[in-house]
């Protein structure tokens, strides 16, 4: 899920800026495939990064697979173990396990279901990570059935990590990411 992928580099409803830079994003690349990754800050300056990519699927099918916790291991790399807490139609309590390649990171977010099949945002609550939040968000594009997948990450580690290392490392992660879940979408049964 996403923060995961950040953690496994080391860490690393629409508004008018979105939607600017939505015009300025290279659709052509977009619908070629390609995994679109921009480091960015939130508002309180806290560094982040922002994944862009294309999935040829119903927006339901992308939103089951967001919350299909029994299979995050299996989605998302990085993830040791993961523990539901609580779920329920607002949100779920969700515990992590994750190896960063250099250090194991344990911590708890809360997934709250902003807009149910439009938006989810996540934060911490508890663990190794100072700060901890994103959001997913999945968009119309000019094709039925087929969606713009937005994923944004901001994690703060604490310590002397260099930020550029880490969003190097994360920018990456997040285009294998992207990937790997338009991959994991594509295989699923047409009635999942």
């Amino acid at each position: 899920m996403h923060h995961t992928i950040l953690l496994v580099s080391l860490l690393l409803a629409f508004s008018p800026a979105i939607a600017a830079a939505d015009n300025k994003m290279d659709w052509e690349a977009l619908f070629q495939g390609t995994v679109l990754v921009e480091a960015i800050e939130n508002s309180a300056g806290l560094p982040g990064l922002r994944a862009r990519f294309i999935v040829p699927a119903s927006r339901e099918r992308i939103w089951a697979v967001l919350l299909d916790y029994e299979h995050f291991p299996d989605i998302f790399a990085g993830i040791d173990k993961m523990q539901v807490l609580a779920h329920d139609a607002s949100g779920a309590t969700l515990e992590f396990w994750v190896d960063a390649v250099v250090k194991k990171y344990h911590y708890v977010v809360y997934r709250h279901y902003e807009k149910p099949g439009w938006r989810l945002t996540w934060r911490r609550l508890s663990g190794d990570l100072q700060r901890l939040e994103g959001s997913w968000e999945i968009r119309d594009t000019s094709e039925r059935g087929v969606h713009l997948l937005v994923y944004e990450s901001y994690v703060q580690v604490g310590g002397i990590i260099p930020t550029s290392l880490v969003r190097r490392s994360a920018m990456q992660k997040a285009r294998e990411m992207g990937q790997q879940l338009r991959q994991w979408i594509a295989r699923l049964p047409a009635d999942h």
